[in-house]
């Protein structure tokens, strides 16, 4: 979209740097440092995380919010969670449009095709939902539903603990960091995404423009993409029991599926170009 309008360089913090827009795309860095090395016409901020998820967050920061000409959200989760006196919009991350040709690559599950197939596309880190996935699997087993579930992803710290949860469960597949995940996502009977919080889920995005209906928990911006029976399912976010969902999981894929048949993501290129001009 901006390659026309975009030099990429190496910043050095001893020179200065003069530009007409300057998008800030975190909310965490040293601002006073920052702003002594790039001088810009106009700043943007691009709000991409839910806010004040950390500390020190340049929100808190007056000077910061102060020399910011707009802020712009992915959602209007983000959005409503800012609390910034400061214009505003959202403008809703981008899907990648050869999605649907990558997606074509070599099944993934073409040998499970009479099990239930699922795949998460995850860091494997805290608050990424794998404690409800282990109680999920738990329960399809109880269940005898027979099924496969396919996570692609890596972590940090916390990849090894995550893995060992499932070490004797040879039905979950971890098949970490991969360039193409579409192919996994289109093949699979549902994305799976249950994480405690997510500012804007592009991956539950990408799935919808794949046909693949989802299963999420009731963060504050799945009911943004997802309405729940029709092209996908929203879970409790302190569920325990999941035999209920497990029997719509079941029960409604065929539904679902129709239902997302004709979805296309708009992307909102316009909404960005009318902002930086």
């Amino acid at each position: 979209m901006l390659k026309k309008y975009v030099k990429v360089s190496c910043i050095d913090e001893y020179e200065s740097y003069e530009c007409d827009i300057c998008i800030w795309c975190t909310l965490y860095f040293d601002y006073e440092k920052a702003k002594k090395i790039i001088r810009a016409k106009k700043n943007y901020a691009w709000v991409h995380s839910m806010p004040r998820a950390f500390e020190n967050c340049l929100l808190d920061n007056g000077d910061f919010v102060k020399d910011m000409d707009e802020f712009i959200c992915v959602s209007e989760a983000v959005l409503n969670t800012l609390n910034v006196n400061k214009p505003s919009v959202v403008i809703h991350n981008f899907v990648d449009t050869n999605i649907s040709l990558l997606a074509n690559e070599k099944n993934p599950y073409e040998i499970y095709s009479d099990k239930l197939k699922l795949v998460t596309v995850s860091r494997l880190s805290r608050g990424k939902g794998f404690e409800r996935i282990r109680m999920m699997t738990q329960q399809l087993d109880n269940l005898k539903i027979d099924y496969i579930w396919m996570v692609i992803g890596n972590g940090r710290s916390m990849e090894n603990e995550i893995k060992s949860w499932f070490v004797d469960n040879d039905k979950v597949i971890f098949e970490g960091k991969k360039s193409n995940p579409y192919t996994y996502i289109k093949n699979a009977d549902y994305l799976v995404q249950l994480s405690d919080d997510e500012s804007w889920g592009i991956v539950i995005s990408e799935s919808l423009e794949l046909h693949t209906p989802v299963v999420v928990t009731n963060f504050l911006s799945s009911k943004e993409q997802v309405i729940d029976g029709f092209n996908g399912i929203i879970v409790n976010l302190n569920e325990k029991d999941y035999s209920n969902y497990i029997f719509r999981m079941s029960s409604e894929i065929k539904k679902l599926k129709q239902n997302i048949q004709n979805f296309k993501y708009k992307n909102e290129i316009d909404k960005w170009l009318e902002e930086l001009n």
